[in-house]
């Protein structure tokens, strides 16, 4: 994996996480609002394409809504999986760095003063990680 790719991955990580969840709510409300109209209802049953063009049934909309929100969930996984494997790569305090300053934007100065060290030192363990993280076979 690149550098580029790498600081991608982790910048967004937890916003991929907080999307998962908002999709996932958003399954729990429409298969309640489906399941208030037809109790036996089953997303697959209907397919991700209307049956009844132009305008789909509501039930078949929910369907089509859900089949696509558990698409989505499937590439966040996906995702989320690979940044999970980066940071098991990493000893506790090197997650910690990366997760304060890479994934949550905190500005290395910042970091390295609520800490309690130089910026100096920030700045060459997060070099150090980033290079191990490259040397990763996938």
């Amino acid at each position: 994996m690149e550098r580029s790719d790498i600081e991608y991955l982790l910048k967004n990580y937890f916003r991929y996480q907080q999307q998962r969840e908002s999709l996932q709510n958003n399954i729990d409300i429409l298969t309640a609002r489906a399941t208030k109209i037809s109790p036996s209802f089953d997303p697959q049953k209907y397919g991700s394409i209307p049956r009844d063009n132009p305008k789909p049934s509501k039930v078949e909309a929910c369907a089509i809504k859900i089949i696509n929100a558990q698409e989505k969930i499937k590439q966040i996984d996906t995702l989320i999986a690979a940044g999970d494997d980066l940071f098991k790569h990493l000893r506790p305090y090197q997650r910690y760095l990366l997760k304060c300053v890479v994934c949550n934007g905190m500005n290395p100065e910042q970091f390295a003063k609520r800490e309690g060290i130089k910026p100096g030192t920030v700045k060459h363990n997060l070099e150090n990680i980033y290079k191990k993280l490259e040397q990763i076979e996938e």
